[in-house]
Parts: C-alpha cells; sequence; structure tokens
C-alpha cells in the first residue's frame, strides 16, 4: 500500500482486496509492522496499535504487541497495567464491531476517571481514534487501534477499511505469535461468581446481600477475595477481567 495516492474518499473493493492481499503477504513482524505503518499513513492516522487485552510487561507466548503509539498512553495502559480500566480496551467487550472513540459514551458508561483518561489522550494528540475488536475463542481479547487522525471527518471514512484492516491484520499477528491457547484460569465458586454478576448489573453489597441470602459481611468478603485473584483494583476491572477470563458472560450482565 506504500506510495499509494488512493484518497480517502475512495474506500472499496480495491483497498480490501489491496489489504487482504498485502497483510496475507507479511511472513514476519516487521513486515507486519511496515504493512500496518503505511495502512495507518493512508487513512492519515498518527498512531496504531494491535495487542491482546492482557498485562503485556510479561507477555504469554502467543500474546500479539505490536505497536506505535503515544507515549503517555503507552505508560498508562501498558507499562503501569492499566489495561482493564482502559475505557477504549473496555468498549472493546460491548462493541460488535469498530467503532469511533466518539462513540464510547454510547457503549459504555464512562466514570470521572474514563474522561480523564480520554482528556489525557487528546493531550497527546489522540483525540479521535478508530478501534476494531479482535476475538476469538479460547484466546485472550485483542484489538486493533489507528488513533490521533487528521481530523474527526478522516476518522469517519476510515472506519470500514479500518475494520476490514483490523481483523485481517490481527489475525496474521496471532499467527505469527503462533497458535497459542490459554493455560488453566482461576475458576470462583459459584456463591463469588453470583455476588460478581449482581455486581455487574449495578447492585450494592447489600441488595446482593439480600438477593442471595448472605450477610453483607460475606458479600465483601467474596468480592474482595475475587478482586484479588484477578488482580482488580476495583468493580469495573473486575468485571472486564473475569468477562475476559470468560467466567462470565455479556448475556449475564444484560439480564438483572
Amino acid at each position: 500500500m506504500a506510495g499509494k495516492t488512493q484518497s480517502s474518499g475512495d474506500f472499496g473493493f480495491g483497498l480490501a482486496d489491496d489489504i487482504l492481499r498485502t497483510v496475507r503477504a507479511a511472513t514476519d513482524w516487521k513486515a507486519l509492522r511496515s504493512i500496518t505503518r503505511d495502512f495507518s499513513d493512508e487513512i492519515r492516522s498518527r498512531y496504531f496499535a494491535l495487542v491482546t487485552h492482557e498485562d503485556l510487561r510479561a507477555p504469554r507466548p502467543g500474546a500479539v504487541d505490536l505497536r506505535d503509539y503515544a507515549e503517555g498512553a503507552e505508560r498508562r495502559i501498558i507499562a503501569e497495567g492499566r489495561y482493564r480500566r482502559d475505557p477504549v480496551m473496555r468498549g472493546c467487550l460491548f462493541a460488535d464491531s469498530a467503532f469511533l472513540w466518539s462513540e464510547l459514551r454510547d457503549i459504555i458508561t464512562l466514570d470521572h476517571r474514563d474522561r480523564i483518561a480520554l482528556e489525557l489522550g487528546r493531550r497527546e494528540g489522540l483525540n479521535e481514534g478508530i478501534t476494531v475488536p479482535c476475538g476469538k475463542l479460547g484466546y485472550s481479547l485483542g484489538s486493533c487501534t489507528f488513533a490521533g487522525f487528521r481530523s474527526p471527518r478522516m476518522a469517519e471514512l476510515a472506519l470500514a477499511p479500518a475494520q476490514m484492516f483490523g481483523i485481517f491484520a490481527f489475525q496474521r499477528a496471532r499467527r505469527l505469535a503462533g497458535l497459542h491457547l490459554p493455560g488453566p484460569l482461576p475458576r470462583l465458586a459459584e456463591r463469588y461468581r453470583a455476588c460478581v454478576v449482581l455486581a455487574g448489573h449495578g447492585l450494592r453489597n447489600k441488595l446482593i446481600a439480600h438477593r442471595l441470602g448472605l450477610s453483607l459481611d460475606t458479600v465483601e468478603s467474596y468480592l474482595r477475595d475475587a478482586r484479588k485473584l484477578f488482580d482488580a483494583r476495583d468493580r469495573t476491572e473486575l468485571i472486564a477481567a473475569l468477562l475476559l477470563a470468560g467466567e462470565i458472560t455479556l448475556d449475564e450482565l444484560r439480564h438483572a
């Protein structure tokens, strides 16, 4: 794709074919990085990241970690291990396909920490982004992100091609990382799990205790132990961690 003069308004079947052929030709990480950089430049995006949503400070075999990203955001999300709290990564849990960051408030509930994270990103040039959720049964959830667009309109025009590229590129990245299924995951006992599901519905601990016929102290203990087991700092991180680990499903959270 490097060197092409195709404009953002000409995205179509020709570009889709170009994406597929080019990504399939990537036989190593260097080639895939170069292709991703070329695509990012073509859609007028400053940054990109293909990552699995796990602790990449000590990545497991099979993890995907290919990025050219804003230094501050990399520090917060990767170096400080805040990926579970990142609003964009949380948005991937509920989005069916590629989404604009400006649409996040329609996908998840943004709290003050999310708004701070997004504002810090804007100060670093992450004014608008596109993220493509990349899921596969038996693998950690991942995503392909392009951010720092020259204008919001450019991001809107790039949404469909970014969806195509993200799916193809992440599939190739998984192959380059090696076909690796995650090892055994910690399992929650049923009572612990029930507490977490109700917490995911937004119920306070006292109401969870009433629903399950438990004492308030027991519910607080169960949730505290679950956070410790999954290294989660709060309820939001705990819900995200259990969804990513397959301990609970989105259907359970959608039905009270």
